[in-house]
């Protein structure tokens, strides 16, 4: 995927989560967040066209540099994209569409833009893992992916009706 701009983090979540996660996330943080945030953000098939709390000024919004991009990314965002454009139920394409997209040369889609969105639903619910100290953060987003992978987190793997009203639990 060719970055030609950086991708700016827009809105009060990237802000707290950059500020709060800062000390778990040393080194590259805004990348680190970033990719974290879009991974949380392609799981639950969600995205946030437009942060809360975000203004039209994106030089005072934090950012991941292009080049940090590039030079860090090792194949991870197409590899997301990929995933995200087959599998997403948040845009109505066509089948040959999506594969298009995800495999072709098609270069009139603003494929970091797409992402970034995601991303911007990811790191609400990355915030809401935030605690008082760095180690309760810690916790809270070991637990959290802990369960993802595991398949208790109920938020994506919710249980069906039948077994919620079985009286036998």
């Amino acid at each position: 995927m060719e970055i030609t701009t950086d991708v700016s983090l827009k809105g009060t979540a990237w802000s707290t989560a950059i500020e709060k996660l800062a000390p778990i996330f040393k080194t590259r943080t805004n990348f680190s967040i970033f990719m974290f945030s879009l991974a949380i953000g392609v799981m639950y098939d969600k995205r946030i066209e437009k942060p809360e709390g975000s203004d039209d000024d994106a030089k005072s919004s934090p950012s991941v540099p292009r080049n940090v991009i590039q030079n860090n990314d090792n194949g991870r965002l197409d590899f997301i994209f990929q995933a995200a454009i087959l599998s997403t139920t948040t845009e109505a394409f066509e089948e040959k569409d999506r594969l298009e997209l995800a495999f072709g040369e098609r270069s009139d889609f603003k494929k970091i833009d797409f992402l970034t969105q995601f991303a911007n639903f990811g790191v609400t619910k990355l915030v809401e893992l935030v605690g008082d100290t760095t180690l309760e953060s810690m916790e809270n987003i070991k637990n959290f992916a802990a369960s993802t992978v595991e398949g208790r987190n109920l938020d994506i793997d919710d249980l069906p009706d039948e077994i919620l009203i079985d009286e036998d639990f």
